[in-house]
């Protein structure tokens, strides 16, 4: 180093220490905080090609001139996009590996890695975070969180959503110069994912969704909403039995299972009666624990024999003409009953998960018959039942009651030649017969006719 350099570096470096004493002085600002203002500045000139001492930065009051240093070295705060913040008012200027994790330490929201690319028009799923009366917000995993204008939202899609759900959204605009935000729409995400699982569901027929009957066509069925979609469905379709006041279920909530999906109407049609039919084998189920209990239910037809009943939601049966109360058999007879009338009943006998038998009748004990056992107990054959009764005549001869419930035949053979029965003898006639025989196996009894 020659004299002149030995010079500029005595000079310079008194130039320094001279500054550094000037800084010292500065009882305001403790040592530590110049080190580390130093420290930063220089790794910032590490990577810059100036030759200008961070000490020129140094205001006369002893603080460091961030304004001037950013200046001179033409050097701008560059937002880190990749960082997710739970508000777009939220910005993060480091680009350090460990800037998330930062950022999640510093605040109450947690997140993770970010999705890199926001795709407009796709359908993502994501979480509500917050919801006000205007607007909701959604984290789908993305930098930011995505903005939903509540005001522009189906109410249908949007009825019972609170912060915490998941839902599915469909992006409508990124975040850009002119917009602040990333915009999304739950009510159109809902509908596409909605849509496609309809279809599926459609092809599969097992899953039930609940909807809203919205109105219904005149001659043609009815228009259900399922979370946003309206479906088609038939009127026949709307229960197990015919309607008997077809705008009656207008404006109800009920479940639907997706049925088939029409192509040239782009429309899924549902039925309400397929899912109550697969409900009736539990409800089945239960009235067999609970025969003996009074059931109300809606009568949905007569016919002759009897009257035709829904209960219990998805069930039918039939009461009798036999079966029926007093007040019913008479209005029956006088065709008074119209559908949708409410009876009360019991379950008489549970024939198949499709034939039910009611009955407004009393259930009566039935009494044990021992005619046969009192009959055989001393008989002895031949044997003379002086009181027996004619039940019925026929060609081939006459059925007699001997005891109780026990009825014999005395055979045509048993009678004179061209003996014509029906002319002889008449029902009900007491008569004297001759037990001739008894078959203890089949219980007949053979009879003879005194005096025939």
């Amino acid at each position: 180093m020659n004299s002149n350099q030995e010079n500029d570096s005595t000079k310079g470096n008194g130039q320094k220490n001279q500054k550094r004493q000037r800084l010292s002085k500065k009882q305001s600002i403790a040592v530590e905080q110049q080190e580390e203002i130093l420290d930063t500045v220089m790794d910032l000139e590490a990577d810059d090609d100036s030759n200008k001492d961070s000490n020129d930065f140094i205001l006369s009051n002893g603080e460091f001139d961030w304004d001037g240093y950013e200046s001179y070295h033409n050097t701008k705060l560059r937002v880190n996009t990749r960082i997710k913040t739970a508000s777009h008012k939220e910005i993060v200027y480091s680009h350090e590996p460990y800037a998330q994790e930062m950022y999640n330490m510093l605040s109450d929201v947690q997140f993770q890695e970010s999705m890199a690319e926001l795709t407009v028009g796709g359908v993502e799923t994501g979480k509500i975070y917050t919801m006000s009366e205007r607007w909701a917000t959604v984290d789908i995993g993305y930098r930011e969180m995505l903005y939903i204008d509540l005001s522009r939202e189906d109410k249908d899609v949007l009825a019972d959503l609170r912060p915490g759900d998941e839902v599915s959204v469909k992006v409508l605009s990124d975040k850009t110069d002119a917009k602040e935000y990333a915009v999304a729409s739950i009510s159109e995400g809902t509908k596409q994912r909605i849509f496609a699982e309809l279809r599926v569901a459609a092809e599969d027929g097992g899953t039930a969704y609940l909807g809203t009957v919205k109105e219904m066509i005149p001659g043609g069925g009815y228009i259900v909403s399922v979370q946003g979609i309206n479906c088609f469905m038939p009127g026949s379709l709307a229960g197990i039995n015919k309607l008997h006041d077809f705008t009656s279920i207008v404006g109800t909530k009920m479940y639907v299972v997706p049925d088939s999906f029409s192509a040239a109407k782009g429309t899924i049609v549902v039925s309400h009666r397929k899912y109550l039919q697969a409900m009736i084998p539990n409800e089945i189920a239960n009235l067999q624990e609970n025969m003996d209990q009074d059931i109300t239910g809606n009568v949905t037809g007569t016919a002759k024999y009897g009257v035709f009943v829904e209960f219990n939601t998805c069930l039918t049966g039939m009461i009798h003409i036999n079966d029926l109360g007093p007040d019913l058999f008479e209005r029956h007879k006088a065709q008074q009953i119209a559908p949708g009338e409410e009876v009360t009943f019991k379950i008489k006998e549970i024939v198949t998960n499709e034939k039910i038998i009611l009955t407004q009748k009393e259930k009566v004990e039935a009494r044990v018959d021992n005619s046969w056992e009192e009959f055989t107990k001393n008989l002895k054959v031949p044997m003379l039942v002086e009181n027996a009764s004619i039940r019925s005549i026929k060609d081939y001869g006459l059925f007699i009651a001997v005891h109780g419930s026990v009825v014999g035949m005395a055979h045509i053979s048993e009678f004179p030649e061209g003996t014509a029965l029906k002319d002889t003898f008449t029902k009900g006639q007491e008569i004297a017969v001759e037990v001739t025989k008894v078959d203890e196996e089949t219980k007949k009894v053979f009879l003879k006719v005194f005096g025939a």
